[in-house]
């Protein structure tokens, strides 16, 4: 009996499967997806490290375009306008739940920078300092997908300054 316990335990192991956890961040560093809010458009994330990634972004928008009002220096909404956005950040990534379903949070800092036309009140430039705090998902199956929501105090640095909070979710598929 001994011996037939001892095969069977011998055969469980030998035909147990190690859980597999997911290859973002380890074996698969570049990531594009999209995502949805501010910004909303194209994203890519390339880890640099374990705790250390890159990730931008470029927006197309068509419905509005932000101007400044001729009595102040704060941004104000203007009509008629299309804009393009790049944003770039340095982030810092930090495990919450090891394990076959990874959360990690992340904290970062960067910048963004829109380019705009079509309305005769716009400076067809404007700048932000952002500071992206968020969470990042990343399922076992399938492994080569991360899920994220982000909130990111931004700073508009020009044409004129003004505190803003952003938030954005999206997802990125990791090659």
């Amino acid at each position: 009996m001994k011996t037939l316990i001892l095969l069977a335990a011998m055969g469980v192991l030998a035909t147990a499967t190690e859980a597999r956890a997911t290859q973002v961040g380890s074996s698969r560093l570049a990531g594009v997806g999209f995502s949805l809010g501010e910004p909303t458009g194209v994203v890519g994330k390339l880890f640099l490290g374990s705790e250390n990634a890159v990730d931008a972004g470029v927006s197309l928008y068509g419905f509005s375009g932000y101007c400044r009002d001729k009595g102040n220096k704060n941004f104000d909404q203007c009509s008629g306008g299309s804009r393009i956005a790049v944003n770039m950040d340095y982030l810092w990534q930090y495990n919450l739940l090891p394990g076959d379903v990874r959360l990690d949070w992340h904290i970062g800092a960067g910048g963004r920078v829109w380019l705009w036309s079509g309305d005769s009140n716009s400076g067809n430039l404007a700048m932000a300092a952002r500071m992206p705090i968020g969470l990042d998902l990343m399922p076992a199956k399938p492994d080569i997908l991360e899920f994220f929501i982000e909130l990111t105090p931004t700073f508009y640095l020009a044409p004129g300054q003004q505190l803003d909070l952003e938030g954005a979710i999206g997802v990125r598929f990791y090659f």
